[in-house]
Order: C-alpha cells, then structure tokens, then sequence
C-alpha cells in the first residue's frame, strides 16, 4: 500500500514503547500529538513532582531532546502537533479541531497506527478518536491498526495468544484485555489480532531506544526495577487490524 506510513502517539514516548517495530521500518512518521510546550509560569504538576522534575517548560524540553535521541536510534521521521497534554491544559480539547489537524498530515496515508487506549489515559482516548474520525473522512481510507498501550497493557503480563503459555489457574489476562478493549470504547469482534515478535536485533535496538526515555522510565516502572514488565516489553508488540466501521 505504498511507503505512507503514519504511527501516532499521545505522548512523546508512547509509540517508541509500544510500536517501535513499526516505527523500524522503512517510510514511516511518527506523529507525536501532545508535545506543546507547558505556559509560562506553570507549577510542577503531580507527575512532574513524581518524576522530580523542577520547571515543567524545561522538563519539556528534555523530553523533546530524549524522543529526538529516541528517533534517531530507530531512524523514523517525526512531526509534532504542539497540542498540551491533560497535565498541562486548563481547557477540553477540541476533538473536531485536532481530527481535522490530524487529517491534513495523514491525508496521504495508506497505513495509519493508533493507541487502542488501553489504560485509559484520557490523551490516549483523544487522540484515538481524533484519528479515527480523521480516518473516516479521508479521501482514501488508510489501513487502520490499533496497538496496545505500553506499560498499560503489561499489568497483569502478556495474553497467552501472545505467549502460547497456559493461561494461570487463577488470572485470565486474555479475558481482561478483550473486555478492557470494549471498555474503551473497541468492538475486539472487529479487530484482527497482530504479534509482532521482536527479533534478538530488534529487541536490542528497542531497548536502546526506550533507554533514551530516561526521565520517566523509573515511574512507568520500565527502569529495569520489575524485569518482567520490562522484558515484556521488549519481547512483544499487540496490535490488532481494525475493520472499517470497528
């Protein structure tokens, strides 16, 4: 379907985390939505607090340096559509506005990836159906998946139709992430499941990748202090190929 491809993520790690073997290949862009700069002024919010960060604005900016560093580990394209995250805005977002934004950058898709908002995150959400809707006017409608969102989708560990393991006497992570899907608002009757595997090379490129993000991994839990969340993390990707209408 030609090399316009199109991965967009809420926030200025999402995608790296949970997408990143998309993001390897050749012709793709990563669309960051919510990257603007925090006011002037501001107060550190509760997850800059957590994070120790002093100046939201100049936390900013070394997040900015970090996805840069991240990119270039993985050597996608970017653009960044300046939108404040939830922490940062003291207005809703305009839901039709930013779909239409969305839309002028991913008019020549022929593949588009979104956040499936596992989790919940509100940013997630809104740049979900903002692209969706963006999707559904388009001229063309591009080839559409969903991908899990990274560490979200890690909470109770990997589906066994990723892992191929029997699933535990007592927890059903299968069960869970069908119905956290409907609960977000996805129809899983829609929806293709999609595993990638992530090569030793591909594995090892992720991690210096993710490595880059290094002032919000320790929250995120992705520092290496819970291995299994963090070698989950580098061994497989979900994403699930959405119907039209799904």
């Amino acid at each position: 379907m030609g090399n316009n491809v199109f991965v967009l993520s809420a926030h200025l790690d999402d995608a790296v985390l949970s997408a990143s073997a998309r993001l390897m290949r050749p012709g793709v862009t990563l669309v960051t939505v919510f990257s603007g700069m925090p006011p002037e002024g501001l107060a550190p919010t509760y997850w800059d607090r957590l994070t120790r960060a002093e100046s939201p604005r100049q936390r900013q900016l070394e997040r900015l340096a970090e996805d840069d560093e991240a990119r270039g580990v993985l050597g996608c394209a970017t653009v960044r559509l300046d939108e404040l995250e939830e922490q940062y805005r003291s207005e809703p977002v305009d839901v039709e506005r930013l779909a239409a934004r969305i839309g002028r950058v991913i008019e020549d898709a022929a593949e588009v990836w979104i956040p499936a908002a596992v989790g919940g995150h509100v940013d997630h959400q809104i740049a979900r159906d903002a692209a969706l809707a963006a999707v559904e006017v388009a001229a063309r409608r591009p080839e559409v998946h969903v991908y899990a969102d990274v560490p979200y989708v890690l909470w109770h560990g990997l589906p066994t139709w990723v892992t191929g393991e029997e699933r535990p006497p007592y927890l059903d992570v299968d069960a869970w992430l069908d119905g956290e899907l409907r609960y977000r608002g996805l129809d899983p009757g829609r929806m293709t499941r999609e595993v990638a595997a992530l090569s030793p090379e591909s594995r090892a490129l992720k991690e210096k990748a993710v490595a880059a993000y290094r002032s919000q991994l320790p929250a995120l839990s992705l520092d290496g202090s819970n291995p299994l969340r963090l070698r989950n993390a580098l061994s497989h990707e979900i994403s699930w190929l959405l119907e039209a209408g799904g």
